[in-house]
């Protein structure tokens, strides 16, 4: 590794290349090369179907509902049956944890595999790539077309290229604001010439930053403003897969064409870089080349920074690595037992305090209270109150309760008691404060969904008779 390190600082690094080619009147864009390979066919394995839920997702639906939805007006996500509300901030609180712990795991493992295969930055270049490589033809006729002067074929290809980036620009902006505002209500609203001014200014803008990040600024997006690269590296070891260039092979033929599908346009035979973000395109690139120069595989390649294949599968010499493994795992744990043990009714119970206790008509002491239930399925839920009490016959103003789907509601309850007469035993069991426990019943659980403890507020009876 630290050799890597320092023949990258070589003075003729790709970085100082790149630096004075800035200088140069005649400097072109980086066009970048597509080669087909192995590490080309693992990343469309894993872009395309994450490219197919993206794009896919808004147009589900779950009992007449979008499947995913973030719907900030009623504090509500929705993901198919399960809604998740503020109350439920601890399953977002490990979800961001296992997912930091994945990536560090990943990071420990591999290095950069989430910046070469799954980040959206790379994908979304790699796509408007692929667009300007159908349009425009090879990295070969792009580099001479970009040298021509203007002609009719030059703007009609130019024009066609950016109005592709435009259209998939403005659909993926359409698709990110589809999660938040559904395209259903998108569509209609559209039609009444109602669409919300934040609406289209969020599409226009996700737009705008797809088509200035994957169009124009790309690699500098890698280089000079994603934090990850900065901090990768503190998360990785001596035995994390990066790639490299095995230079005392000494078979490299300067074919230059590993800097050709490098998204980053770096060398990589100047050793372990900032920029690289580990696609694995070189890798790609470099085996084609020997493959025609009958030269074994290999020059490039992802491998053990300073260690063996075999002392990095070692995971005693890597605690960190199962530490971080671990990590993500309990987390994802906690993910399923803050899901599963979630209240399906959320109740609560105020007490008035204006008035701790009252004597009604009918000679009973009553406490009144406000019963606020929140009803976290999407279905309807007849509910009942039980309390649950052998010593005491409590009465409840209103026992039964419809609640709609995701709604919240707000109800008077009085809780009553006859007041007993004085020298029975039940007089002598009761005090001034007792405390009561309210069971709540949904139709079609076998268990409570829910239960309240409270206390019942009454004078002394001696005072009253």
């Amino acid at each position: 590794m630290s050799k890597l390190i320092a023949t990258s600082q070589a003075p003729q690094s790709s970085g100082f290349r790149q630096f004075l080619s800035f200088f140069k009147a005649d400097s072109l864009p980086h066009r970048v090369r597509l080669i087909s390979g192995r590490y080309l066919t693992l990343r469309r394995l894993i872009s395309w179907p994450l490219l197919l839920i993206c794009f896919l997702t808004p147009w589900l639906t779950w009992n007449d509902l979008p499947l995913v939805h973030f719907d900030l007006v009623a504090k509500q996500f929705r993901m198919g049956p399960a809604v998740f509300w503020p109350e439920d901030l601890m399953v977002l609180t490990w979800a961001m944890l296992a997912g930091a712990f994945g990536l560090f795991f990943v990071a420990m493992v591999s290095g950069r595999l989430w910046c070469g295969f799954s980040c959206p930055q790379t994908v979304w270049t790699f796509l408007f790539i692929r667009l300007e490589e159908l349009i425009e033809g090879s990295r070969h006729k792009r580099l001479k077309m970009d040298r021509m002067p203007w002609n009719a074929e030059k703007i009609l290809r130019k024009s066609v290229k950016h109005i592709s980036w435009i259209s998939l620009s403005l659909w993926t902006g359409i698709t990110f604001i589809a999660y938040f505002y559904p395209l259903e209500a998108m569509a209609n609203d559209f039609g009444l010439s109602d669409l919300a001014g934040m609406g289209l200014f969020w599409i226009f803008f996700i737009a705008l930053m797809t088509y200035l990040n994957a169009g124009f600024l790309r690699e500098q997006v890698c280089t000079h403003m994603c934090p990850y690269s900065r901090f990768q590296s503190v998360m990785s070891d001596n035995s994390t897969l990066v790639v490299q260039y095995d230079e005392p092979r000494n078979d490299c033929i300067d074919c230059q064409v590993c800097v050709h599908v490098c998204p980053t346009e770096i060398d990589i035979r100047d050793g372990m870089q900032l920029s690289c973000i580990a696609c694995g395109a070189c890798v790609d690139a470099c085996d084609s080349i020997m493959d025609k120069i009958n030269k074994p595989r290999g020059l490039i390649a992802f491998r053990p920074g300073e260690v063996t294949i075999k002392e990095a599968l070692n995971l005693k010499q890597r605690p960190r690595l199962v530490g971080y493994a671990l990590a993500f795992l309990v987390s994802v744990l906690l993910i399923g037992l803050e899901v599963t043990g979630r209240d399906v009714i959320q109740i609560s119970l105020e007490r008035d305090r204006n008035s701790l206790y009252r004597i009604n008509a009918n000679d009973e002491v009553e406490n009144s209270f406000s019963l606020k239930f929140h009803n976290k399925t999407q279905q309807d839920m007849p509910i009942r109150l039980l309390i649950v009490d052998n010593l005491h016959s409590f009465t409840i103003s209103q026992q039964r309760f419809t609640i709609p789907a995701g709604q919240r509601q707000q109800f008077p309850l009085l809780i009553s008691l006859a007041l007993p007469a004085i020298g029975t035993s039940s007089a002598q069991q009761l005090s001034n404060k007792t405390d009561i426990h309210i069971e709540v019943i949904a139709e079609g659980f076998d268990e409570p969904v829910n239960e309240i403890n409270t206390s019942f507020l009454m004078p002394n009876i001696m005072s009253l008779r």
